[in-house]
């Protein structure tokens, strides 16, 4: 069944996930219209707790707004005095995430067994698994950062990972 969220927490989730869920490099921006929609949040229980400044989804967490879609086991929202969020974590044997770009026929996708945001440095990590999907092209890694402020994606041990780097690029199709 599920679960209805208070407008409260509805507006704190979009000013959460959002940030975090758009890691796509700027130059193939998610759809204009997701922005726009409403968000969709389904958990299987939610905890708020002000004096921890932490809010916590557990259980088959879904949230979608517009084409972007993301699923873990948990998410866990830590936020300022000020309810602004500042890290989110969502955690899964995958988190997967999926989102239609402009432009592109197929959605980015990606998954880890660890995702996190960042909010004062404007980057997500994905860590243990990671593999991004773009178009036919996979990025693959035991992590990989992307600097949404510098629009640089990092993996291998610039990355702080253990793993080499595995990149598969398709040919262009004329």
């Amino acid at each position: 069944m599920p679960m209805i969220v208070p407008r409260t927490f509805i507006d704190l989730a979009v000013l959460i996930l959002l940030p975090a869920l758009f890691f796509v490099p700027r130059s193939l921006p998610a759809l204009e219209k997701d922005y726009k929609e409403p968000l969709y949040l389904e958990a299987d229980s939610a905890e708020f707790s002000e004096a921890k400044s932490m809010s916590v989804y557990m259980g088959n967490v879904f949230v979608r707004q517009g084409s972007m879609e993301l699923r873990g086991d948990q998410v866990r929202v830590r936020h300022d005095s000020e309810n602004r969020p500042t890290l989110i974590i969502a955690t899964g044997d995958p988190v997967t995430y999926l989102q239609l770009v402009e432009g592109e026929q197929k959605p980015v996708e990606a998954s880890a067994l660890r995702m996190e945001y960042d909010q004062a440095k404007d980057r997500l990590t994905l860590i243990g698994q990671a593999i991004v999907f773009q178009g036919e092209d996979t990025f693959r890694n035991d992590r990989i950062v992307y600097d949404r402020v510098h629009d640089r994606i990092k993996a291998g041990t610039i990355a702080k990972g253990k793993e080499r780097v595995q990149i598969t690029i398709s040919p262009w199709q004329r």
